[in-house]
């Protein structure tokens, strides 16, 4: 969720030159650049300031100690491999040898101690920094190994340690959040950053000393175009070899020869945040009676064309999942729950209590195309229920400035990884907007606390599933969010490239550069 992006028009975007664009003729590209159009653009490119939810560039120029292969298991990364105590709090990590970073200095564990240490200093400036809290410290007793030391067990250390590494000789002396670094990173990956256009374009070439060698395509060029009609535009023009297309979308593209769409799974979900500082979500009955009321099924088939499914809570798409699912479509049943809580239709159909109607603004990114769907979707079958919604898109840097004043806001969240990573930075109240976190609806439940607690605070099979099982018992009875649908994912590339590899992905289909290095021109 910490995204921006600047609003340009379709004008604009056209005319944006310099960035490598294809040719716009009809023929399949078979080698150069490979330009790929995009519709979020982060603030920054530095790793440990994105919140699970990491952007194609910042991807491709770092690297973490471990990594994430096809079916999203941890695998090395810049560690060739690591050992762990029996009492689970000590993590020995050992790195490759002869890595480099990507200006050419040595890359050693130093390195490791001081991302660590920094980003627990650093707090809630850095939102990752929460999975550190356990370790005590970093012992480096040569170049190549890195002792984490744990005042308790962390279930998702090795999947926290993908985290991009920092480099000490750059950093030294800054802030992480230093803007520089945030522009002109410098990394491990298979990847360096060339140019930087803020708003414009990213460049990037392949990086020879990357440990597993160096990547195939000679240049990768992304592309920031917000409106999702304008990378449609160009990738019909041949400005751009290969763009994110959003499912009603799809079906122009098939009509494009050139190109191919790879449709992949995602554990994306979508949903109506609400902001628990505005009293009329404070009854959890109004908020069960709204999710009894949207019908999720027409959403997934109307809205996403059928590529998705129904979302009844955060860990749908996880090994976790409890059954049976907590919501359905269930109109007679929301009215019930309304009825319960002291409501009562009016003359316009609509749920009043003291004279007063639930009334509130439901908003979401007005450059998205696929959200501002789901809202007016959603917003029409809530009204049609008897709440008395408001639907209002609004830019994406307005919304990123103005999070504690929104009502409701269809969210996007979710990551293919340890479960932790899905739920306790939206959900923990430890994690409030107040706080710096991401946890923007000031979202606050004893039970949920607890139970994010004990699932990350343990490695014990049997606790974790009991753990997530309370949590999701929990946020049925005390739902955060209206639960909508889970995502697939569209992107269309050129007939002619080789390599892209399926997998389950995240938050806006990120990931999809997970192995980028292995692409080629056919």
């Amino acid at each position: 969720m910490r995204k921006s992006a600047l609003f340009i028009g379709v004008a604009t975007v056209l005319a944006v030159a310099g960035c490598g664009g294809a040719s716009g003729d009809a023929k399949a590209r078979s080698g150069g650049t490979f330009t790929y159009a995009i519709g979020d653009e982060p603030d920054t490119l530095n790793p440990v300031l994105q919140d699970e939810h990491i952007d194609p560039v910042t991807e491709m120029v770092f690297r973490g100690l471990t990594r994430h292969d096809a079916d999203n298991r941890v695998v090395p990364g810049l560690a060739a491999s690591w050992q762990v105590a029996p009492d689970r709090r000590a993590y020995t990590f050992k790195l490759r040898s002869g890595l480099t970073w990507q200006d050419g200095k040595p890359l050693t564990s130093a390195d490791v101690k001081f991302t660590i240490e920094e980003m627990k200093k650093a707090g809630a400036e850095v939102p990752l920094s929460r999975n550190f809290a356990s370790v005590t410290s970093v012992e480096t007793p040569d170049a190549t190994t890195a002792t984490l030391k744990l005042s308790r067990p962390f279930a998702p250390m090795l999947d926290a340690m993908s985290v991009g590494l920092l480099p000490q000789h750059v950093l030294q002396g800054k802030k992480l959040t230093d803007a520089d670094f945030g522009q002109r990173p410098i990394g491990a990956g298979p990847y360096r950053l060339t140019t930087y256009k803020p708003g414009q374009y990213a460049e990037l070439a392949p990086f020879e000393g990357y440990y597993e060698g160096k990547p195939k395509l000679p240049k990768i060029v992304i592309k920031y175009v917000p409106d999702d009609s304008a990378r449609l535009i160009q990738l019909k023009t041949g400005e751009v070899d290969a763009a994110h297309v959003q499912p009603q979308q799809v079906a122009q593209v098939a009509k494009i020869k050139r190109v191919r769409t790879e449709t992949y799974p995602t554990a994306d979900y979508r949903a109506l945040m609400l902001n628990f500082r505005k009293p009329v979500f404070a009854d959890r009955r109004l908020r069960q009676a709204m999710n009894f009321a949207v019908n999720r099924d027409a959403i997934v088939a109307g809205v996403l064309k059928g590529q998705g499914s129904p979302a009844t809570g955060p860990l749908d798409e996880s090994p976790y999942r409890t059954e049976p699912a907590p919501f359905s479509y269930d109109v007679a049943r929301s009215d019930a729950l309304m009825r319960s809580a002291g409501y009562a239709k009016n003359a316009q159909g609509l749920w009043a209590k003291d004279g007063r109607t639930v009334r509130f603004e439901l908003s979401t990114f007005a450059e998205d195309s696929s959200r501002v769907a789901i809202l007016n979707v959603s917003a029409t079958q809530l009204r049609q229920a008897g709440f008395d919604v408001r639907p209002n898109p609004r830019p994406r840097d307005w919304v990123r400035k103005h999070w504690g004043d929104l009502d409701a806001f269809v969210v996007g969240w979710g990551t293919p990884y340890d479960p932790d990573s899905s739920v306790f930075g939206p959900l923990s109240s430890s994690e409030v907007l107040a706080k710096g976190g991401s946890n923007y609806g000031s979202y606050s439940n004893p039970a949920v606390d607890k139970a994010l607690a004990e699932g990350r605070d343990t490695d014990d099979p049997a606790v974790r599933k009991r753990a997530y099982a309370d949590l999701q018992k929990a946020l049925a009875e005390d739902p955060p969010f209206v639960w909508i649908s889970y995502l697939k994912t569209d992107n269309a590339v050129p007939t002619t490239l080789k390599g892209p590899r399926q997998r389950t992905l995240g938050h806006h289909g990120y990931g999809f550069f997970w192995n980028a290095e292995k692409w080629s021109w056919g």
